[in-house]
């Protein structure tokens, strides 16, 4: 894959990123530098980042595709479903996992993803507090 300026500026972007990343997200923070630069562009440069391996695609569960920079600890994520917040685990519960099933079946394990979707603590109580209003 050619080396361009619109490809590194789409890379920086991602890696000055605390939380993965839309396509629409990259966009809007590129126009500014790049006025000539189509969305179709960013779609584009995603799908060759995730095929070779630079980029990790995150599905939240709200129909938006994220993108963040491939790291050597990928990331699982905690998502609320009430209040949509995304909550990133620190280690990978499924290291160990991994290790079994290849030790036991001879199977190359060459990625994964985790999302685990529930309530935030603050969008559990809201919800316990209407089930208790409601006479749920």
């Amino acid at each position: 894959m050619k080396n361009t300026k619109q490809r590194e500026a789409m890379l920086c972007v991602l890696r000055q990123s605390t939380e993965p990343l839309s396509a629409e997200d990259i966009f809007a923070q590129m126009k500014a530098a790049f006025p000539s630069l189509a969305l179709s562009t960013i779609y584009r440069n995603l799908e060759r980042f995730a095929a070779s391996a630079l980029v990790e695609r995150n599905d939240f569960g709200d129909g938006i595709v994220r993108y963040s920079l491939a790291r050597e600890q990928h990331g699982h994520y905690l998502v609320c479903t009430g209040c949509h917040a995304k909550i990133k685990l620190c280690d990978c519960p499924l290291s160990g996992m991994e290790r079994t099933i290849a030790e036991e079946t001879g199977f190359t394990v060459e990625s994964h993803t985790l999302t685990i979707y529930g309530k935030c603590p603050k969008c559990a109580k809201k919800e316990e507090q209407e089930e208790t209003v409601h006479g749920i």
